[in-house]
């Protein structure tokens, strides 16, 4: 009997290997010609400021990051269902390193966005081998309460691609729903934001659940992304609260950016 359970057992575990690992991640962009973004969040309000730190990629490429030419970046900004809003056009200094102030870039029509994708204006380089594409997944910094302390937090992976004036997303996504369990322990006192953006063309439901000590996972009210869009799931802990958290979702990557509070300081991480 032992011995059946085992080869059930087997062959349970190389169906689903089967699955899901053939499955990428990520899709390839259509053109040869796109560059890649991240969807990067941002938070923007009375209590926080976000910054990006924008590096001049095809000069570390290149070798010559120090240039006397100029190299410019457009940044594409998406409300919270994921609608594009509009972009902006920066300049990059010749040092090959600069900070990007949102704050500075949220106004008008761009009041309301909750993302942005940050694409190099980037020439074919021969650097770059065949079915290569330039993707930026840099480090955003996020400070909580003009504290003048950021915390800081790289691209999750590559998560749409730009062709002319062409958005295409490139997160993939399957039939059989995946759980993603959070690498971390949730503890109390604090406040946490589990924030996720949806990288696919499609919408994406996401099931938060939670386990305390006794390892009982308890599913809490669901929540839908839409298509480039980004949603928040937020807990807020007591004093000696100690919680697991995992989220399922058909997402093959469905990792959230975690922002920690306590007390008048800040974390931030990947999941």
């Amino acid at each position: 009997m032992t011995d059946i359970i085992h080869s059930l057992s087997g062959v349970k575990r190389k169906i689903k290997f089967g699955i899901f690992i053939p499955k990428k991640i990520t899709l390839k962009p259509k053109s040869s010609k796109a560059v890649i973004s991240d969807l990067f969040p941002i938070r923007n309000d009375l209590n926080w400021k976000t910054e990006f730190e924008l590096l001049n990629i095809p000069g570390l490429i290149n070798g010559n990051n120090k240039t006397d030419i100029d190299h410019s970046v457009t940044l594409y900004f998406f409300n919270d269902d994921g609608n594009l809003l509009g972009n902006k056009h920066v300049i990059m200094n010749s040092t090959g390193r600069q900070t990007i102030k949102l704050s500075e870039l949220l106004h008008g029509e761009l009041s309301s966005a909750k993302t942005f994708a940050l694409f190099h204006d980037y020439k074919e380089n021969s650097l770059l081998g065949d079915g290569s594409f330039l993707a930026e997944r840099g480090y955003t910094g996020y400070e909580y309460k003009n504290s003048g302390i950021k915390g800081y937090v790289h691209g999750n992976l590559d998560a749409v691609a730009l062709t002319g004036n062409q958005i295409e997303p490139l997160g993939n996504s399957g039939i059989i729903p995946r759980t993603y369990t959070v690498q971390h322990q949730l503890l109390g006192p604090a406040k946490y934001d589990f924030i996720f953006t949806n990288p696919t063309s499609r919408v994406i439901v996401i099931i938060p659940l939670l386990s305390g000590i006794k390892n009982n996972w308890t599913a809490q009210k669901s929540f839908e992304i839409p298509s480039l869009g980004t949603r928040s799931f937020t807990i807020n802990l007591v004093k000696e609260d100690s919680y697991k958290i995992k989220f399922k979702s058909r997402l093959y990557l469905g990792r959230p950016v975690v922002f920690r509070v306590f007390d008048q300081s800040m974390d931030v991480f990947h999941g």
